[in-house]
């Protein structure tokens, strides 16, 4: 906790919203091994806001889906329309993020770490399952995150769009054209290692900048890569095209989407202004990287 508190203030961020990633509970399947791993993860978690209440938030942990039980006790404690149904009945705030990618061989080449290039194309597939599946217009109440920009869905979303015109498709799809562009509107984005120039580009001619959040990936991806990342991001958002996604309008949008799903679903931060830093705990990490990515953000 020490080192998280220590890189958020060394980047800025006031407040966090805490997820476990990869490996997560589905790494071993519809287990009772992987409820108990949900609920271990779960309260660990909560600790973690215990001790910095107004620090940190976070999101609950699920089981592998194919548990449909054990998903449903822990999100208050066969298929997933059930599990779906309870999380919009609670007005949930969702975010998803791949696990492990059953795939052969599993590293491209022998040694490509998956989250590089499977993680992405996997969260484009579940994004569309969520949409033409019917999911997303059947849970009104229920908002989701996408992670790392939504993998290629900016790029390829409309193409699944245009097929759903196709009689032969149209005809085994639960949802109309005009059903899934609105659901495919309503996906939030964080872009968590996704700020290159293209990457934004597409994404904001795809969405809208009130749908974007700041992600980082920490402790999950190498330092170096996130202050990269955040270089990135800080010089893209001084053009004039990037000035929508400032570090300024991505707080709002957070704060505005926490406020949303209220008190009682999630953790709000607890200061007035959340985008004000107090005194930093640990002291500031010291680099090039973290100097001058805190120097472009002023």
């Amino acid at each position: 906790m020490v080192n998280c508190v220590r890189f958020c203030d060394t980047i800025g961020t006031s407040f966090s919203v805490l997820s476990v990633t990869a490996p997560g509970p589905a790494l071993l399947g519809p287990t009772e091994a992987g409820r108990k791993l949900t609920r271990t993860l779960n309260e660990e978690v909560w600790e973690v806001w215990c001790q910095r209440r107004g620090r940190f938030g976070h999101f609950a942990s699920l089981p592998d889906f194919n548990d449909v039980q054990g998903t449903l006790e822990e999100i208050r404690h066969v298929f997933f329309r059930p599990i779906w149904r309870a999380l919009d009945s609670y007005g949930a705030l969702v975010f998803v993020h791949p696990s492990e990618v059953k795939v052969t061989p599993e590293k491209i080449d022998g040694f490509l770490p998956q989250p590089v290039l499977d993680y992405p194309l996997v969260t484009t597939r579940a994004a569309t399952s969520l949409i033409i599946s019917g999911t997303v217009d059947a849970c009104p109440n229920v908002d989701i995150i996408l992670s790392h920009a939504g993998g290629t869905l900016p790029y390829v979303g409309e193409r699944v769009i245009t097929c759903l015109a196709e009689p032969s498709i149209t005809n085994q799809c639960r949802v109309s054209v005009g059903q899934a562009q609105h659901s495919m509107s309503r996906f939030y984005y964080d872009i968590a290692l996704s700020t290159s120039t293209s990457q934004l580009k597409a994404l904001l001619a795809f969405t809208t900048p009130d749908k974007i959040l700041y992600g980082r990936e920490f402790p999950y991806a190498p330092t170096p890569g996130i202050y990269a990342a955040l270089l990135q991001y800080s010089e893209f958002v001084t053009s004039d095209e990037g000035k929508c996604i400032g570090p300024v309008r991505l707080n709002q949008n957070a704060v505005d989407l926490l406020k949303k799903h209220g008190a009682d679903n999630c953790v709000l931060p607890i200061a007035q202004n959340p985008g004000v830093l107090a005194e930093p705990e640990f002291g500031l990490e010291s680099n090039d990287e973290a100097n001058h990515a805190r120097g472009l953000l002023r």
